[in-house]
Parts: structure tokens; sequence; C-alpha cells
């Protein structure tokens, strides 16, 4: 399967539910940074979020909400584009 560019939404416009609520668990800093891509088609999503400046965190995670993913880029178009990247490889 070949999964595109996703469009990337903040947390705060998730509708509440299992897809929020599987954000929120895997949610480690900062709310107000989160967002997330869920390509359609994808049993996983991936997600972004700000540690710190300097430092913003992506992650991968699967259908039952664990992360299988993770790791450390300088910007938040850099960890976005990592996180794309490992969902074009799955």
């Amino acid at each position: 399967m070949i999964i595109l560019d996703p469009t990337w939404l903040a947390f705060e416009s998730l509708t509440p539910g299992v897809e929020a609520a599987a954000c929120s668990a895997n949610c480690l800093f900062s709310f107000a940074t989160l967002e997330i891509a869920h390509p359609a088609g994808a049993a996983c999503f991936a997600l972004t979020e700000r540690r710190q400046p300097g430092a913003w965190r992506w992650a991968i995670v699967n259908a039952i909400g664990e992360v299988t993913d993770d790791g450390w880029e300088p910007t938040q178009d850099g960890a976005k584009l990592a996180s794309a990247t490992r969902l074009r490889n799955r």
C-alpha cells in the first residue's frame, strides 16, 4: 500500500473518540503542540509534539495504541517528515 503525505491535524480539532483517546494516551509532553496524521487505509497513525524548543518528538502508533517507532528531530517539519517516511515504509 502506498501512503501519500498525510494531512496533519491539531489535537484540539479531533472529534472525541477512540482516535483522540489513543493520541492523548501517547502524548508525553504537550497537548498544545500535539498533531496527528491518520492516513486513509492505514491501521496506524503518526504524531508529533514539542518537548522544548529545538526538540520535537515523533511517533508511530499502531491500531491497538502501542508506539511502534519514535524519535526526535530539531524541527516540527523534520518530525513530520520522519514520521511520514515511517508510515510510507509500513
